[in-house]
């Protein structure tokens, strides 16, 4: 789908549809709205005054209306942005995704629309379309990928955009010395919204399809970014024992891999990003139940956000900030030669592992990853995404991540990104009454031992074992939101692609 901006009026815009908007409980619009319902005589006022319970306004409703004519294009879709008091950010994505769902009914190609949310939503024209952009983008997402005779994969398509019947959305704006700064804006958010919609693609992508070495092979063709892999064989002899003993259980090779993007000049800061690559997880030996591992491809959501979000600041180009992007990335599969509950293993910063439970294996290459971050590239910030933790979706639900560390304003910041970002994120303890679950009777540590009682915050305090002394660290529980079951309209059923925005709107805050 493009998104274009064009100078113009809306009420006489060549295109299927038009797309106006509505504050909730409005009944007589202004403003575009107005402009068009007087370009139909009245017909947008007059319908929802006739049938006041056919559209209220509400948040992503929306309400189709034929032309019969009287303007050039063919529909009108009017979209709800809520209460006009409550104006925030996620209302103007949502509405966007919801118009872009209601062209997606019509089966129609083109439709131009106002900019949602400019003047009387109190947000200046470059943020609108930024906005705008993104939930359009993300409203238009479907995994096709895997349907139909001929998959999006044989066709050379992406599975975002395989069998995708809407073509064109344009911003109409009055105001042609807007149109630059709109422009702009469409760019930076097609980049932020595309690499959300790649990483949903993987996550939602079948588990024979993304392996290890799957994800690898698209971390290797990321133009403007350095590629550094590390087989078996080297994860090995670097020491990093509780990642191999995850890795020797499957047939899958494992990888750990290391993207790097520097800019031209001097960067501000140093910034390490880690995500869990589990590309299945059966659990190992202590094997799920059946109805809980039918989603677990979904358990290498952390490592599709951190490539993804390494390829959009390559598209982007000109952060003035030196990142990195680390992945282990393997199946967790029981065998012959899987971990087994009691054996103890050396991790990569000399400390010894305990694990009685190899269901409690994200946290087993998460901590070898770190130190291998550390050690590498010795960032001033490091982050990690991983869905840790069954115990975080049971205190937070689908709605929002966990989030923890050693350093309370970068945790502070990430959130203030998330919340811009439209992703929640909510601050979960590492206190020291919580040790004693890393308590083992043969080994330094052990890799589950929380016994039902704060398992977030137990796998916070794991990981937090293997990071240095004063390293500003924030560790990201994304189990619950990377996988949505409840349909909304800019985020559809399944992979949500969780993380990519919150950590680019935090990386472009600190550029």
């Amino acid at each position: 789908m493009q998104v274009q901006a064009v100078q113009g009026d809306i009420a006489q815009f060549q295109a299927d549809a038009i797309i106006v908007n509505l504050f909730e409980g409005v009944t007589s619009p202004g403003g575009g709205t107005g402009a068009v319902d007087k370009a139909l005589g009245g017909l947008v006022s007059q319908e929802i005054q006739a049938n006041p319970k056919a559209f209220k306004g509400k948040l992503g409703e929306t309400l189709i209306l034929p032309t019969y004519g009287k303007i050039p294009a063919r529909y009108v879709i009017i979209v709800g942005l809520g209460k006009s008091d409550e104006m925030k950010a996620f209302q103007l994505r949502r509405a966007s995704a919801a118009a872009i769902r209601a062209c997606q009914k019509l089966k129609i190609k083109t439709a131009g629309t106002l900019l949602h949310g400019a003047s009387i939503g109190g947000y200046d024209v470059s943020a609108a379309a930024r906005l705008l952009t993104e939930g359009a983008l993300m409203g238009n997402y479907r995994f096709t990928k895997r349907k139909g005779a001929k998959t999006g994969e044989e066709n050379g398509e992406s599975a975002s955009t395989a069998k995708d019947e809407f073509e064109t959305l344009a911003i109409v704006e009055h105001g042609g010395d807007k149109l630059a700064a709109i422009k702009e804006n469409i760019t930076l958010a097609r980049v932020i919204a595309e690499s959300t919609n790649l990483a949903r693609d993987w996550v939602n992508d079948s588990p024979n399809y993304v392996t290890p070495t799957f994800l690898k092979e698209q971390a290797e063709q990321i133009p403007g970014l350095t590629c550094k892999v590390l087989d078996f064989a080297q994860i090995k002899q670097l020491g990093m024992g509780a990642f191999s003993l995850v890795a020797q259980g499957s047939e899958q090779p494992p990888y750990l891999i290391h993207l790097t993007y520097k800019p031209d000049g001097k960067a501000k800061k140093k910034i390490a990003l880690v995500g869990k690559g589990i590309t299945f997880d059966s659990g190992g030996l202590s094997l799920k139940p059946a109805a809980s591992m039918e989603l677990m491809k979904m358990d290498m959501a952390g490592a599709a956000a951190v490539i993804a979000t390494m390829k959009a600041i390559a598209e982007l180009k000109n952060l003035p900030l030196e990142v990195h992007g680390f992945v282990p990335t393997c199946e967790n599969m029981p065998s012959g030669c899987s971990s087994k509950p009691g054996d103890v293993v050396t991790a990569m910063n000399g400390k010894t592992i305990e694990v009685n439970n190899t269901d409690a294996e994200g946290r087993l290459i998460l901590c070898d990853a770190i130190t291998y971050a550390q050690k590498e590239v010795n960032p001033d910030e490091m982050l990690d995404l991983a869905t840790l933790t069954g115990a975080c979706v049971v205190a937070l639900g689908k709605a929002a991540a966990g989030i923890m560390g050693t350093n309370d304003e970068l945790i502070d910041q990430v959130r203030k990104a998330g919340d811009s970002a439209g992703e929640k994120l909510w601050p979960l303890p590492l206190y020291d009454e919580y040790k004693p679950f890393l308590k083992s009777d043969v080994a330094d540590i052990i890799n589950s031992g929380a016994k039902g009682e704060a398992g977030s915050s137990a796998g916070g305090m794991f990981l937090k074992e293997f990071v240095d002394k004063n390293r500003a660290w924030a560790h990201l529980d994304i189990a619950g939101p990377a996988w949505i079951t409840a349909d909304v309209p800019e985020v559809p059923k399944g992979g949500s692609g969780f993380g990519v925005r919150t950590l680019l709107y935090y990386l472009y805050n600190l550029a």
